[in-house]
C-alpha cells in the first residue's frame, strides 16, 4: 500500500535523483517541482509529499489547493520509470481520492495532462475524472466530483 511522506533530509536527495522516463515531456522533475513549492511557501498552499511502498521511494505528489473555492489540485504525480506498469500511480492516485474525500475541506479534485499522455487519461477517466476544459497551453483539465 503506497503511503505520502513528508520530504526531509532522508529522502531530499534521492527524490531529486528519481527519473519519471519521460524527459520532463509530461511532468517537471523533482527539482523543478520542488522550487515551485517553495515559491508558494508563504501562502502554505502547495504540499510535495514522496510516494513510498513500503521503505522503497516509488514517485512523488504535489497538491496544491483553494480553500475559497474548495478545490484540490494535483499539480504532479510521478512514479520512478523503474516502477512504472506496477500500479503505484494508480495506487497514489487512489490513496488522494480517498484522502481528499475524508479530509471534508474540498468539493472537487482537479488534474490536468498534456496531450499524447494516454496512460495518464485512461487512469484518470478509469477513477471517475471526467473532462472539463483545456488550458491555453493545451492541457486537459480533468475533474473529479467528491
Amino acid at each position: 500500500m503506497v503511503e505520502f511522506r513528508r520530504i526531509d533530509e532522508e529522502n531530499f536527495y534521492p527524490l531529486l535523483k528519481l527519473d519519471p522516463g519521460d524527459g520532463g515531456r509530461f511532468v517537471a522533475s523533482p527539482a523543478v517541482s520542488l522550487a515551485e513549492a517553495w515559491l508558494y511557501y508563504e501562502a502554505h498552499n502547495t504540499y510535495p509529499f514522496a510516494v513510498y511502498e513500503g521503505e522503497e521511494l516509488v514517485g512523488y505528489i504535489m497538491v496544491h489547493e483553494d480553500l475559497n473555492r474548495k478545490v484540490l489540485f494535483l499539480w504532479r504525480l510521478a512514479i520512478a520509470k523503474e516502477h512504472q506498469g506496477q500500479g503505484y500511480g494508480t495506487a497514489a492516485l487512489r490513496k488522494l481520492i480517498t484522502l481528499t474525500r475524508e479530509s471534508g475541506k474540498y468539493a472537487c479534485l482537479v488534474i490536468g495532462y498534456e496531450e499524447g499522455n494516454e496512460r495518464a487519461r485512461h487512469i484518470y477517466e478509469k477513477l471517475g475524472f471526467r473532462p472539463v476544459g483545456k488550458e491555453p497551453g493545451g492541457e486537459t483539465i480533468l475533474r473529479l466530483d467528491l
